[in-house]
């Protein structure tokens, strides 16, 4: 069962440079066999016996066929990945139907009901979906790692009338590790790169890195599929530019079209990832729809919050909720991977999310917390703002205004003295 999505208001965000989404990881090649060349060498007869009829989509075709059976040339999208960091997907299996025996309740069930992007049917599909099956254990390990995540992205896309294939997007990116760095810099769950992160306002410092953050990176990778919606009109169009660019996919449909052709995947003249990036979605969209034709089962996730959202308004050090609440450290970082250190410091990120059964525990601790009674002054000079003096000492203009009983009655002038809120000490995550 499908159903129509109702589109977003069309937004004006800050203007994009051209190409400045591309977040691909190149694929790895391996090195020709003899029966590598071989296969070349028919593909390369052919092409000269089929003469100039023979498409460029169609030879992009013969070589997504003569890489399929090589489990070293990438897994489903990403270069097996290096201890420690996954990146990309790559790799594959037949369209089927929506089964509406489903258990109520389960997050697949419901990402199901919101599939509403046109299905592909081609041998790329294939291939994907042969991938797909050759690597279990990385596709059972990707699926447990979404689970944090998947629910909130799916939510989020249903509250924009937005298509739920887009929250499988991430598979593609990250295998929903929102640690992944690509070679060219992109990072987090939608591998933004620096420039497009900063464009759609992801903070990027040293206490933060927004591309990492679970809900910032969400709405801006939202927002931009939005936007490249908008500017064409097509979803199998706005995926390829978030992949490869919106002005490289622009040239690409105009190149098309010059040429008398329709702007489709297989008139579009696209390097060899973005060509494959539908057919990995659909393929990922084949397997949440049918996972038995796969012979896997679906990780049971139940259709609710997986965290909490915490507001603080004052500079917090993890390491000690963590100890307070009798928690694993690694539960609070898992859902705030993008705080650079396991501090929560006000002035640069205010919400702290946390696993919803620990939730009460963790409130409890923040109560108790205490930081440290080391109070440091700082004595107003002319021209001082209080947002500037908040800054030099790396606290909240809130937590200065609380702290020194500052408000519209009551300002900063010049010969004040000012008690400056401790600041939690700097450190890593593994210490």
């Amino acid at each position: 069962m499908h159903f129509h999505f109702a589109l977003c208001p069309v937004r004006h965000p800050s203007p994009l440079k051209s190409d400045s989404f591309k977040n691909g990881i190149k694929p790895y090649t391996k090195a020709a066999t003899n029966g590598r060349f071989k296969a070349v060498f028919g593909i390369l007869a052919g092409l000269i016996a089929a003469g100039p009829n023979l498409s460029w989509a169609n030879a992009q075709q013969a070589e997504i066929a003569l890489n399929a059976d090589s489990e070293e040339v990438q897994l489903f999208g990403l270069v097996a990945p290096n201890p420690g960091l996954e990146l990309k997907m790559s790799g594959p299996f037949d369209l089927i139907t929506l089964d509406l025996a489903e258990e109520a309740g389960d997050v697949w069930a419901d990402i199901r009901k919101g599939f509403s992007i046109p299905d592909l049917e081609t041998q790329a599909v294939d291939v994907r979906e042969r991938a797909l099956l050759k690597n279990k254990r990385m596709v059972n390990n990707m699926l447990q790692r979404s689970e944090p995540y998947i629910y909130f992205i799916a939510q989020e896309c249903a509250k924009r009338g937005m298509p739920s294939e887009l929250a499988l997007l991430p598979f593609i990116e990250s295998q929903f590790n929102p640690h992944a760095r690509s070679p060219s810099a992109a990072e987090g769950l939608w591998q933004f790169i620096p420039s497009t992160g900063r464009q759609f306002d992801l903070k990027q410092n040293k206490w933060v890195d927004e591309r990492r953050d679970l809900v910032a990176s969400t709405r801006a990778a939202l927002d931009y599929l939005t936007y490249l919606y908008d500017m064409h009109g097509d979803w199998h169009l706005a995926l390829l530019s978030y992949n490869w660019g919106e002005g490289s996919v622009l040239r690409a449909v105009k190149k098309a079209q010059e040429a008398g052709l329709e702007p489709t995947l297989d008139n579009l003249e696209l390097p060899l990832e973005t060509r494959h990036y539908i057919p990995k979605l659909q393929a990922l969209k084949n397997l949440i729809q049918s996972p038995e034709r796969f012979g896997l089962s679906l990780p049971k996730f139940p259709n609710k919050p997986y965290f909490a959202e915490i507001k603080r308004s004052a500079d917090v050090d993890l390491r000690e909720i963590a100890r307070l609440a009798d928690v694993e450290l690694e539960l609070i970082r898992k859902l705030n991977p993008g705080l650079n250190q396991p501090v929560l410091y006000a002035a640069h990120s205010n919400t702290l999310l946390v696993p919803v059964e620990y939730s009460a525990k963790i409130q409890a601790s923040l109560k108790q917390y205490k930081p440290p009674k080391t109070q440091r002054s700082y004595t107003v000079k002319k021209g001082d703002t209080l947002g500037e003096i908040a800054q030099r000492f790396d606290v909240s203009v809130k937590a200065l205004q609380k702290l020194n009983g500052l408000g519209k009655k009551k300002l900063i002038k010049p010969g004040m003295k000012l008690s400056i809120p401790h600041t939690p000490k700097p450190g890593s995550w593994e210490s």
